[in-house]
């Protein structure tokens, strides 16, 4: 589908389903027919009201009416029409006179224009601008779709809009586009709707968009700039996926994790009180032992299995997919795939929930694209382990983004309960062949319990995130038992709403411990102050002998090539002291500025030596006069 738009499928009528007592939701019957249901749906005040939904095309009746027109004029034709004589097919019109010859009486000219189509209401968005027109329409199997179209799709001839509606089923006649261009531009209807440019929660919680429906709040509609939404398909039900997969966690704690997490995405704003930013998991193990399995269990929460996203692709295609998530998961599989150069900073960008600033071609800044979403990864290597393959080290902050989880050391792999299955790959495929048939129910059905929950969530979660078990030794710690704590919130309101099929206190127990797994991992503290130590550390130990110089070296010493600094030998037989240069410091410590670094140094005593009000002392070394850092590593630090 062309960027800037996206269709509304109504063909599926929608059918309760059975859940929890105060929740609801709607279940798809991908068996269903091709005509819409019979009845007009009404809405609140300034809503739209919905068509009659009875497909034109079809057994056109025997004596079509003959309306009455008032040329000139543009009509649209919800059904079979007689026009002089003549049985015509719904759609759009034009009704005009020819230009008159001479004393000759002007004569009727009938142009079809467009199959039946109707502009139902404007759109904008909150902040009034992202004008559009929401468009309704069949296709030619007879689904009937809604589409809010951005009014900018007609700049031009407007052959970027003329091509969405023929790419979802409209038909247009090739010599009247003219007369359809301005048509749309003639139409004012009196019905407003927001336009969400997005997906996920309003400015006040009150409505969250999906493509394709609007849970709350219903005088919002999704009108985006961003192709490829058709991932929020939907299939089964609730009680469908509930049964054959919900259940099916339970007694698989990385399951549990993994939907939880998928879960915890409309949190991130109503609980977690973020406007912008993600949390994230990375599944690491072995090869075919059930990560990835585990990431299609999660997107079934969401949408199809073709929700799940690879890592391959560049960093503007991943930021333009976070947008496009927006208050929901994103699922990317094998990290391997995408460029260790560069997923540093990928990490960074979808972590902050913020995208590239960039130009307009007329000069100025165009808005930046921003997200919040909940992204889980799977892969055989560490985030760290895949950017030492391009001589990168990861950074605290990258590493506090996306969270390492061990996965595949549990007793089958990633699983700990088979189900009666009598293998893993047996589970796994039993897994996959449920979330083929039951997806895209439960995430927004959980959506439509949290609109309906009175109960103060921030304060949940804030009381959540102070327990012994979600406490942190420092800052990163915390960051990260505060995701934890976040997807253990989701996991247990959804078990409360009756969606999930687990025991209560699942979600929490297998948090905590996801959480114990990951500081394991972890080892000893690696915050930004300890990469920068062992950094340093690493750089004297391999280099110490080849690229420092004895600080009394004579000239006639050996040349020392790519010199890092010098270094002084204790007259007490101590530690020796590397003078190093700043270029030498950067290279230990990559990634870090200068002053980055020298305040790591200097909080953990390693400057032994400086003038005062700096941290590097000038020592005259032959005939120069040098400005060098003066570094005496501690031996006995964690490296």
């Amino acid at each position: 589908m062309a960027e800037g738009a996206q269709m509304t499928d109504y063909n599926h009528a929608p059918e309760k389903f059975e859940g929890a007592e105060g929740t609801e939701g709607t279940a798809s019957n991908d068996a269903g027919s091709s005509v819409p249901p019979s009845k007009s749906s009404e809405g609140p005040e300034g809503t739209i009201s919905g068509l009659n939904a009875v497909y034109p095309m079809e057994q056109p009746p025997e004596e079509p009416p003959e309306p009455e027109i008032t040329r000139p004029c543009s009509l649209n034709h919800l059904d079979w029409f007689t026009l002089n004589g003549v049985r015509r097919r719904p759609g759009l019109y034009w009704h005009g006179n020819t230009a008159p010859k001479g004393d000759s009486e002007p004569e009727p000219v009938d142009i079809w224009i467009s199959s039946p189509l109707e502009a139902v209401a404007e759109t904008r968005d909150e902040i009034g601008s992202g004008h559009g027109l929401m468009l309704r329409f069949w296709d030619s199997e007879g689904r009937r779709k809604e589409w809010a179209a951005p009014m900018h799709m007609l700049k031009g001839s407007g052959e970027e809009l003329r091509g969405e509606l023929l790419d979802n089923g409209a038909r247009i006649n090739p010599r009247a586009h003219r007369l359809l261009s301005e048509w749309l531009m003639e139409q004012y209807p009196s019905a407003r709707v927001v336009a969400a440019t997005r997906t996920g929660w309003n400015s006040d919680n009150t409505a969250f968009v999906l493509p394709g429906r609007t849970i709350g709040d219903n005088s919002y509609r999704f009108q985006s700039e961003h192709a490829a939404h058709d991932a929020y398909m939907q299939r089964g039900s609730v009680a469908g996926w509930r049964d054959t997969v919900g259940r099916f966690c339970q007694g698989n704690k990385l399951l549990i994790i993994a939907v939880s997490c998928a879960l915890s995405a409309p949190l991130l704003k109503l609980a977690a009180q973020k406007p912008k930013g993600a949390i994230g998991l990375h599944l690491v193990g072995d090869s075919s032992k059930g990560k990835t399995t585990a990431l299609q269990v999660a997107a079934s929460v969401w949408g199809s299995p073709g929700y799940v996203m690879s890592w391959r692709g560049t960093s503007n295609g991943l930021e333009a997919t976070a947008a496009a998530r927006n208050d929901t998961l994103l699922p990317l599989d094998e990290i391997s795939e995408s460029n260790p150069r560069e997923i540093g900073a990928v990490v960074y960008a979808l972590g902050n929930g913020q995208g590239k600033q960039r130009a307009r071609r007329t000069g100025g800044a165009r808005e930046s694209q921003s997200w919040r979403v909940a992204l889980i990864s799977s892969g055989e290597r560490t985030l760290s382990a895949h950017m030492g393959e391009a001589n990168q080290r990861a950074k605290a902050g990258q590493q506090a983004r996306l969270l390492d989880i061990p996965a595949t050391e549990r007793r089958y792999g990633l699983f700990d309960d088979l189900h009666n299955q009598e293998s893993p790959r047996a589970f796994a495929d039993y897994l996959k062949q449920a979330t083929g048939q039951n997806y895209g129910h439960t995430g927004p059905a959980f959506v439509t319990a949290l609109l309906k929950d009175t109960r103060d969530l921030k304060r949940q979660y804030a009381e959540l995130i102070e327990a012994d078990e979600f406490t942190g030794k420092d800052g990163l710690e915390s960051r990260a038992a505060s995701t934890f704590a976040l997807i253990a919130m989701a996991g247990e309101l959804a078990t409360d709403y009756g969606l999930t099929g687990w025991e209560n206190g699942a979600a929490l127990v297998a948090a905590i411990e996801a959480f114990s797994a990951w500081r394991k991992h972890r080892g000893p503290s690696k915050d930004e102050n300890s990469q920068i130590l062992a950094g340093v550390q690493e750089f004297i130990a391999k280099h110490g002998n080849a690229r420092f110089e004895s600080k009394e070296a004579t000239e006639a010493s050996q040349i020392t090539r790519d010199r890092a600094g010098y270094y002084m030998d204790a007259p007490d037989g101590g530690e020796r002291v590397y003078l190093f240069y700043s270029h030498g410091l950067r290279e230990a410590a990559p990634g870090f500025d200068i002053n980055r670094i020298l305040a790591a140094l200097d909080h953990a005593g390693w400057i032994v030596d400086r003038e005062s009000g700096k941290k590097s002392k000038k020592v005259r070394i032959g005939n120069e006069s040098l400005r060098l850092y003066w570094i005496r590593p501690d031996q006995g630090a964690d490296e």
